[in-house]
């Protein structure tokens, strides 16, 4: 009996270590796949923004087409400015103060934590990004093709709007996802519309300024994915979205194709640019802008369903 008692001891430890080792193999690869999804949003994202800017800021057939579109907005600026003004000036530093405050208000009330932190992280880090890269880090060269010299790539107004958006899908519960996705993808698109119809900005600002926000909202979800202990429950379908997902992606699909085609078309017609085709490339520049805006809003969508909804776990 006395002889049986180490042996018995010996196989529970042996046992309890095979178990743990068949959880640690079956979390390994949800960990694993779970973070490389955002790190490759995050990647793509800050291509997006480098992209955007030597091929519209550093080249001059980049320069062309994008000053004639900027130079087509003023097309239509006196009878749409007294509608898109009141869109600017919602943005300001306290606006961006009360956002920082509500959604970590919010996420606490919902006792998501990392939710919280992730918010704070978000908007800090989007429009500090922001402003670095237009200041400091990103220039214009002066090729003697455009009337507006100076960088202003990326727009620090869009990176706002786009950054809150991003950040209430970040906080909202996940019945509300898709709705929420909608209307900030609107709001962001609503906003980077304005700065254009304005003359604040040229289209590759705005483009930029969404891809900033995207980046921070990528690194915030791989952040939160890499301590994940627990693989989502077998059959979890992820949060509520699916009609939000097809409106997003029809509404990317169907204005990026336009704005593709005016693209091409200003592209070969830049050097030679008419008042009408400054027109036509500001026109399709603001189809290819929502289509952008309605890309990043997809993409954070169905990066958001990865995780549990609040009712599997508190933190996610």
């Amino acid at each position: 009996m006395c002889d049986r008692a180490p042996f018995r001891g010996y196989r529970g430890v042996v046992s309890t270590m095979m178990r743990a080792r068949s959880d640690l193999s079956a979390r390994a690869p949800g960990a694993v796949s779970g973070v490389l999804a955002p790190l490759l949003g995050a990647l793509l994202s800050a291509l997006g923004v480098l992209g955007t800017w030597w091929v519209f800021v550093t080249t001059g057939p980049g320069q062309l087409m994008d000053d004639a579109a900027w130079q087509g907005s003023q097309f239509g600026r006196r009878t749409l400015s007294s509608v898109t003004m009141p869109v600017l000036e919602v943005v300001s530093a306290p606006f961006i103060v009360g956002a920082v405050v509500a959604s970590v208000l919010i996420a606490i009330a919902q006792r998501r934590w990392s939710i919280a932190g992730g918010a704070v992280v978000l908007l800090a880090g989007a429009n500090l990004t922001t402003q670095l890269l237009k200041k400091l880090l990103l220039e214009r060269p002066d090729l003697d093709l455009t009337e507006l010299h100076l960088n202003s790539l990326p727009s620090g107004h869009t990176t706002v709007a786009a950054s809150v958006a991003a950040t209430a899908l970040l906080i909202s519960p996940g019945r509300w996802r898709g709705t929420v996705a909608i209307v900030g993808t609107a709001y962001a698109a609503a906003t980077g519309l304005a700065t254009m119809v304005g003359g604040w900005h040229r289209p590759s600002d705005v483009v930029a300024a969404y891809a900033v926000a995207a980046f921070w909202y990528f690194v915030v979800e791989a952040a939160r994915t890499i301590p994940a202990r627990h693989p989502l429950p077998r059959g979890y379908r992820g949060a509520p979205g699916r009609n939000a997902l097809t409106i997003l992606a029809l509404v990317a699909g169907v204005c990026g194709a336009v704005g593709l085609a005016v693209l091409g078309i200003t592209a070969v017609r830049a050097p030679v640019v008419s008042s009408t085709g400054e027109v036509v490339a500001y026109v399709g520049s603001c189809f290819g802008v929502v289509a952008v805006a309605a890309l990043a809003g997809l993409a954070m969508l169905a990066m958001r369903p990865r995780h549990a909804a609040s009712s599997y776990s508190a933190g996610s």
